[in-house]
């Protein structure tokens, strides 16, 4: 009744209703809201801390982002964007320049690895071959190889060349699947994958392009390996 009688306020209403009840438009749903900050660390990525050689940065995965933050100042944040799902897993480089992230995805579906710069955070390549799950990255002491292991929906071990960003060789890991992988602190052409109630060192043939496997004597110890520490030993 006092809307009939004051048109003015009657014109007010009905904007303001269509204002709030009203459908979103596609401008308003294609606009993602930029992340601005982060807190936590929730620690289910293993050995997914790691220090820049900087020695103030601190790179971690959460979510489908890496996060780097600086140790002593929570407000200074910086992410990598490329992942189409939760990181799986992180590697980085001995030199402390290439940073190396994978991910896990849907059945049926490749997992992806991401190779990043540190230096200019720039994504450098995308590399495609496990499926469902990237469970482990390890770079060579001289960061020009990197070694991957998929999950139990994979099990598969690769080899990349970091600069092309092309599989050198693979082979099927041991009986049941790999949880980790690492290389040899001071060769190329050794590294060692654990998981499975296994243990397997692989001799890298760089020139021949093969991996060749040795399973570990463990004797009766029968337990699942979810770490690896490389030693500067020769074998």
């Amino acid at each position: 009744f006092f809307c009939q009688d004051n048109p003015h306020i009657a014109r007010h209403l009905s904007v303001h209703r269509t204002t709030q009840l009203g459908p979103p438009t596609n401008t308003d749903m294609a606009r993602p809201l930029p992340l601005a900050s982060v807190i936590g660390f929730n620690g289910t990525v293993p050995g997914g801390l790691h220090l820049l050689r900087d020695s103030a940065t601190l790179v971690y995965p959460l979510g489908t982002c890496v996060v780097l933050r600086h140790k002593g100042d929570d407000k200074s944040q910086e992410f990598l964007f490329g992942h189409s799902n939760k990181v799986s897993c992180i590697s980085l480089s001995n030199n402390g320049q290439i940073l190396a992230t994978g991910q896990v995805t849907y059945m049926g579906f490749t997992a992806e690895i991401i190779i990043w710069e540190v230096e200019t955070r720039k994504l450098v390549h995308r590399l495609a071959l496990h499926k469902v799950k990237v469970q482990a990255l390890s770079f060579s002491c001289d960061a020009n190889y990197l070694a991957s292991v998929g999950g139990q929906d994979d099990g598969k071990l690769v080899v990349w060349n970091v600069k092309t960003g092309k599989a050198v060789c693979g082979s099927p890991t041991s009986v049941g699947y790999a949880q980790t992988v690492k290389f040899f602190n001071t060769t190329e052409d050794k590294l060692v994958t654990a998981g499975g109630m296994s243990v397997t060192v692989w001799e890298f043939d760089i020139s021949m392009r093969l991996l060749r496997p040795a399973d570990a004597n463990l004797g009766r110890i029968k337990r699942v390996s979810m770490s690896l520490v490389s030693l500067d030993v020769k074998l």
